[in-house]
């Protein structure tokens, strides 16, 4: 890759800057659905109180508006929080697209739902990618942003990654990457990060010291092909440049996984994850180039055979417990009782 200018990632940023980038977006000014916001949370918070001004005595009346106003107090604090927040994603928005434009490379702040083949995207819900950087060129990059969310309610939980998705010239079996350093530690047990958990009969032991640091999935009878794309000078290349990164082979396409999003405003982050695209990815590329699945026997196809398309996701046993004992609850809770009923 050409040497790239970081220069626009320190650049002052004015109003007007931001709001060329709202206008070139067609964005609306947050700060308008914001100021909305802020008005019904002092809406919500004054009315039950007078409400009750009704029953207070006149000696408690002072005491009865002093919470109020301490209340509208923090409701504006709220709202000017998040006023701030949205500044401060447009600022760096505004430095994103500089250092892309600078360096011939594209810009988008966000996509809701984007449709991508990896692992990540296709979990959950409001899900949207954001500070999307992406190659002009036939063989594309996008370096990114993703977050989704499971559940609802006091249930939800919001998942954020960082990614690099690369574009291959061929397809590959499907091959996943699993870095034992971005494991969460329980009582001392290593519990993977992947969103999805795959039939551990599909793990792929590698040579030297490769398994102590990454845990590799390919398909069954695909073992001789990931062992032909994973050699050992791109075994540490891994270790050397992406030990603390997640990695899926998926059709044409390689995903590099950050469990933790991607200040793009950061120029050392940037560099990192350009020379990973550099020699990771281009080492990977270098494989794809030659490689062809020989149950299908013709590099003309450039298809995978069925088995080797997708890795088997392992059945979550406590989900299927907890599914049963559900069941039981609601016959015998619901619909016994009503069956009951003469």
């Amino acid at each position: 890759m050409q040497q790239l200018n970081y220069e626009p990632l320190i650049t002052k940023v004015t109003s007007r800057d931001v709001a060329d980038l709202k206008t070139k977006f067609a964005q609306k000014k947050p700060q308008s659905i914001l100021q909305v916001v802020i008005i019904l949370l002092v809406i919500g918070t004054i009315s039950p109180v007078l409400i009750l001004t009704a029953s207070v005595s006149k000696d408690s009346l002072y005491i009865v508006f002093g919470q109020v106003i301490f209340m509208a107090v923090i409701a504006m604090a709220v709202g000017v929080t998040i006023i701030q927040q949205q500044a401060r994603k447009w600022q760096q928005g505004v430095r994103i697209n500089r250092f892309a434009e600078a360096n011939g490379l594209k810009f988008s702040p966000k996509i809701d739902d984007p449709v991508r083949d990896g692992m990540i995207f296709n979990i959950g819900h409001s899900r949207n990618a954001y500070n999307i950087l992406t190659s002009k060129s036939s063989n594309s990059f996008e370096i990114a942003n993703y977050t989704y969310t499971t559940g609802s309610g006091k249930s939800s939980h919001t998942y954020i990654y960082g990614y690099i998705m690369v574009q291959l010239d061929r397809n590959l079996p499907h091959i996943v990457l699993d870095s034992k350093a971005n494991n969460t530690k329980i009582f001392g047990l290593s519990i993977s990060d992947l969103p999805v958990e795959f039939n551990p009969d599909q793990k792929l032991s590698l040579e030297g010291d490769f398994d102590s640091h990454f845990t590799l999935y390919a398909p069954k009878e695909y073992e001789q092909d990931a062992l032909y794309i994973f050699t050992p000078d791109l075994m540490q290349l891994f270790i050397d440049d992406s030990l603390s990164f997640d990695a899926e082979i998926v059709d044409n396409n390689i995903y590099i996984y950050s469990n933790t999003q991607f200040d793009l405003t950061d120029q050392a982050l940037l560099q990192r994850l350009f020379h990973v695209i550099d020699t990771v990815v281009a080492k990977v590329e270098s494989k794809a180039d030659r490689y062809i699945d020989e149950r299908v026997g013709s590099a003309i196809k450039d298809v995978i055979a069925v088995p080797g398309r997708r890795l088997k996701i392992r059945k979550s046993w406590v989900a299927i417990v907890l599914l049963f004992f559900y069941i039981i609850y609601f016959v015998f809770s619901v619909l016994y009782p009503m069956l009951s009923i003469k």
